[in-house]
């Protein structure tokens, strides 16, 4: 049918003119701009960085600018006066600026006319009717570089005659703005429509019409009135009603048509509902049998357009899509009730004459049916219920039928049964996992529509439910065909085609289309090559919806797309080990694709290892990859110093590149690998490290579970401990006198509650170890006093594990303790008791024969009295950022000191006796010792004081009573510390004591 030809008059076509220019010169901007970016990709392969700003929205309100048919203006605002579609609408313009009431209020507008004839009930209209209205939408544009907001609303009314105002029969205006606890925020009374000759905004598009019954119409009406009650449309066979169809006033099709969408966003407008109209004996309206009407919102304006068009430029199944006007007319006993509905977007569907249109074979056309899910959705809301209650099992695409278009046709054809039979199977096996996409699909069709998709920002037309797929009986392959993209969205991710599952071939293809999609020159032809109708659409559309098609989601969406390709790091990598002839190397792949891992390259160029297989690290996949390293490989790395080929790490690992690419893409890259050791071994410490934290007492034999009370009872006993027990918190570990425990094997006891272990002279509690096991004990973060009363540690080591090890055999940890009457024998360890962040107290106790320090204390507060400390290989009693009391102290034969205090340590007391070894006491950076009656005999030096770390300062040593008895050297003295004894300061010697500590001249070398 020959679409009819519409003349305009000449304010129309001003305007259309304008429009025109502006959609050039838009469309010219943006050409221009993609071919400035082409020139910058040749120079250098690198992606958009700068965003683009192109002119902002406009609409066709160019009136305003001339103030054309204006009922009111002021500095702030003018009011308008138009025709859209024939439909009178009063226009709100606000200018520079939109915030708080102007932008928040309900408008006020009431009409009064000449005559209340045509009203219903002129006594509940008092001559007037209201069209107040909330400002749900606002459109934003420039005029001469200055802002404008606009406000619409169509002049219709319930209570009228035909619902369209006569504007010839409006007496005035009053209208305004309110809230309706603050009042008006603007009044404006009998605006007058004298001289005021409403422009009539037209379009080029074909009219069709829809004649329906007055029956018919009402039970359409009545299906709408039940979806909008329940927020969803579910549609049948029994919905479809009789109707004829006409194109530009043409001859009359007989159809059927009924309602038609999921989501009643295809009916809240007041007329503009979404049809589906099916033609009969092989009838076609526009080329197609099946077809649908529906606000161009639904499917987000031109978008939808443009998109099937570009899926249909790369041979991919796509929609015809595009615009008319609609008029509905609805046939009464003795009259026809028209109503321009406006512009609607029509949409062919599923059918023979859709492939044949593609210009592809006869095919069966295949969906996921939706009708589990919507009548579960449809329940859901009816019955009043939340998200949470959904039916996990009639709405998952697993439990969903496969359908077939054109169901009686297909099945009743042997040739079709069998193709419906096989495109099924390949459906089902694919959503089961049996078969992946690039075993089922076209791959290249499939991964240039999914590009397409993420280009155009169409995320919605993957939806499961939204996929339809035609078989290809030539290929014996599925295609896509593109449906309800809801197009014209920015990125915020890149999404892929359902069922997708470790498929390398899926994204690979992918990764090469999306490449392809995002280059400016692609953007550019694809535009240019329909811009002539997309600026035709665009006038069209601008009238009635003031809408323009913002070109700039395509760059935004296509510099997402380079972004995510070429990330600034796709991998991270770690060096777990090397030798002389492999390399292991730890790589994780950070990017949305697979990579794949080239090989090991020096910087000058040279490949460093051996060709190898199964390269390729799928998103999100850590994998250890070896390589094997050239005969050549310790000869790049030529020392300048002496010529010899050497591989020195970590120096020379900084001069080697892993090289890789994203799979896909034809050019490589370059991670550096970061020296930080990994361990093989790493999940194996993990579990290791998890177990010290799951308590497991109730496995031996020797604990009673009290649990009434939280007690842990260690029976009186000798027992064997082979593996690490573990006490949690919130208990109390109480350990009965004449118990003996041997740890073997590497165990340990470690607690997080106090452990009271009380044993006598004659019943002692005693811990020992074999030689060659790291076992020891470990009290962390006891919320009560540990109490240790005539116990031994003897032969311990150190609590140990591959990945955590502790100083002391026994450790307490801002845990107080209380230790009276206890022995420290042979420990193995760094220090035979270490105490840290806590406060303690220790009586009548023995260290004898330590391996290294007697008693460690960091950052504690406590008190030692009426000890001895024998033997030991390091020192004595070593604090730092610590106060200590000590008194009755004897201190024989310390490998290096009898007493030392550093880093802001205070430690004061009396009667402390320190006999043979090497050093009697130091005091060192910031600390400060103040002693009484201290006898020093038979030691290379007796005291000392200086500053050790930079960050400190001096140390001070205040002596009353001091007796030293055969020493070397009775003191050593760095300038500005200090040592008084009786309060007589003596000679400082030098500014490096230190010099000759630490094993140089005095004490034991700490390396």
């Amino acid at each position: 049918m020959k679409i009819k030809e519409k003349k305009y008059g000449l304010s129309s076509l001003i305007i259309t003119g304008i429009i025109f220019l502006t959609l050039s010169f838009f469309s010219l901007f943006f050409l221009t701009r993609l071919q400035k970016e082409e020139s910058k990709a040749l120079k250098k392969e690198k992606y958009l960085e700068n965003p683009t700003n192109f002119i902002s929205r406009k609409n066709q309100i160019d009136i305003i600018r001339d103030d054309i048919n204006s009922i009111y203006s002021d500095s702030i605002l003018s009011i308008h006066l138009s025709s859209i579609n024939s439909q009178p609408t009063v226009i709100y313009v606000y200018k520079d600026s939109l915030y708080g009431r102007k932008r928040d209020d309900k408008f006020f507008l009431h009409v009064f006319l000449n005559d209340s004839i045509n009203l219903l009930n002129a006594k509940n209209f008092k001559g007037g009717l209201n069209l107040d209205f909330l400002p749900t939408q606002v459109d934003s544009f420039r005029i001469d570089n200055r802002p404008h907001y606009v406000f619409r609303k169509s002049l219709e009314h319930n209570g009228y005659k035909g619902k369209t105002i006569d504007i010839a029969k409006i007496a005035h205006i009053n209208t305004g703005r309110y809230d309706q606890g603050l009042g008006r925020s603007l009044e404006i009374k009998n605006l007058k429509l004298d001289n005021v000759s409403p422009l009539e905004i037209s379009n080029n598009l074909p009219k069709v019409s829809l004649i329906i019954s007055e029956k018919s119409f009402r039970k359409i009406r009545e299906k709408r009135a039940r979806a909008i009650n329940t927020g969803i449309l579910l549609t049948g066979e029994e919905d479809l009603v009789n109707c004829k169809v006409s194109l530009d006033d043409s001859e009359k099709i007989d159809a059927k048509m009924r309602l038609k969408g999921d989501w009643t966003d295809h009916l809240i407008h007041q007329n503009k509902w979404s049809y589906r109209v099916i033609f009969e004996d092989e009838k076609t309206l526009l080329g197609i049998r099946k077809i649908s009407f529906q606000h161009p919102k639904v499917r987000n304006y031109l978008w939808e357009w443009l998109f099937n068009k570009v899926i249909k430029d790369n041979n991919i199944i796509g929609l015809r899509y595009d615009f008319v006007n609609l008029e509905l007319n609805v046939k009464h006993l003795d009259s026809v009730e028209k109503m321009d509905i406006g512009i609607m977007a029509y949409e062919e569907s599923f059918d023979k004459i859709l492939i044949e249109n593609n210009r592809k074979r006869e095919g069966v056309i295949l969906a996921f049916d939706e009708s589990l899910l919507w009548k579960d959705r449809e329940l859901q809301s009816r019955m009043g219920l939340e998200l949470s209650s959904k039916s996990n099992q009639l709405q998952t695409i697993q439990n969903a039928p496969i359908k077939v278009y054109n169901e009686n046709k297909v099945l009743s054809d042997p040739k079709l049964s069998k193709q419906f039979t096989i495109a099924k199977g390949l459906l089902n096996s694919l959503r089961k996992g049996e078969m992946k996409i690039s075993d089922v699909f076209d791959i290249d069709k499939l991964t240039m529509f999914v590009a397409l998709t993420n280009l155009f920002g169409g995320s919605h037309g993957l939806i499961d439910h939204n996929l339809r797929v035609y078989f290809n009986p030539i290929t014996n392959k599925l295609e896509p065909i593109s449906f309800d993209s809801y197009s014209g969205l920015k990125l915020n991710k890149i999404s892929d085609y359902p069922f997708l599952k470790d498929d390398i071939i899926y994204n690979e293809k992918l990764v090469e289309k999306l490449k392809i999609v995002c280059d400016p020159n692609f953007i550019r032809d694809f535009i240019e090559k329909h811009s002539n109708e997309l600026s035709e659409l665009s006038l069209n559309l601008q009238g009635e919806f003031g809408k323009n098609l913002d070109l700039t989601i395509l760059e935004y969406n296509s510099n997402f797309i380079k972004k995510m390709l070429n990330p600034s790091d796709a991998i991270v990598s770690d060096l777990i080990e090397y030798n002389d002839e492999e390399m292991l190397v730890e790589i994780k792949n950070l990017s949305l694709f697979p990579v794949e891992i080239i090989g090991l390259q020096h910087k000058d160029g040279k490949s460093l290892n051996e060709k190898f297989e199964d390269n390729i690290i799928s998103p999100n996949e850590s994998q250890t990859i070896t390589f094997r390293l050239k005969e050549s490989f310790v000869n790049v790395f030529v020392s300048k110093k002496n010529k010899i080929g050497e591989f020195r790490y970590p120096k020379d690992l900084k001069k080697i590149k892993l090289k890789y690419s994203i799979l896909g893409l034809d050019y490589p890259r370059e991670n550096i690998i970061n020296p930080f050791g990994k361990s093989k071994n790493l999940t194996t410490l993990l579990k290791n490290y998890k177990k010290l934290n799951q308590p497991n007492f109730q496995n031996f034999e020797f604990v009673e579970y009290r649990k009434k009370n939280k007690e842990i009872i260690f029976k009186s006993g000798k027992y064997i401990l082979k593996e690490t027990i573990v006490i949690p918190m919130h208990h109390t570990l109480i350990i009965e006198k004449g118990f003996a425990l041997s740890l073997i094997d590497n165990a340990s006891l470690i607690s997080y509650s106090p452990i009271v272990a009380k044993g006598t002279h004659e019943h002692p509690i005693n811990f020992k170890s074999t030689e060659g096991s790291y076992s020891g004990i470990f009290v962390d973060n006891a919320k009560k006093l540990s109490t240790l009363n005539h116990c031994s540690f003897f032969n311990l080591s150190t609590p140990k594990t591959d990945i955590w090890e502790l100083s002391g055999a026994v450790n307490f940890h801002e845990s107080k303790v209380s230790i009276e009457n206890t022995i420290f024998e042979r420990n193995r360890s760094e220090d035979a008791l270490n105490i840290i962040r806590s406060e303690f107290y220790i009586s009548s106790t023995i260290f004898k024969d330590t391996q290294s320090d007697a008693f460690d204390g960091d950052f504690v507060n406590g008190e030692i009295n009426n000890s001895k400390f024998l033997n030991s290989g390091n020192d004595g009693i070593d604090v730092s950022g610590s106060e200590i009391k000590i008194s009755n102290i004897f201190i024989k034969s310390p490998s290096d000191k009898g007493i030392s205090g550093g880093e802001s340590s205070f430690i004061h007391g009396e009667e402390i006796q320190i006999v043979d070894g090497e050093i009697g006491i130091v005091s060192k950076d910031l600390s400060k010792i103040e002693l009484t009656d201290v006898k020093i005999e038979n030691v290379r030096l007796g005291l000392s004081a200086f500053q050790k770390k930079s960050e400190f300062g001096i140390g001070v040593i205040n002596t009353k009573n001091l007796t030293q008895v055969n020493n070397e050297v009775d003191y050593l003295i760095e300038n500005k510390s200090v040592l008084t004894i009786d309060g007589i300061p003596v000679e400082t010697v030098s500014n490096n004591v230190i010099d000759q500590m630490y094993g140089n001249e005095y004490g034991k070398s700490s390396k």
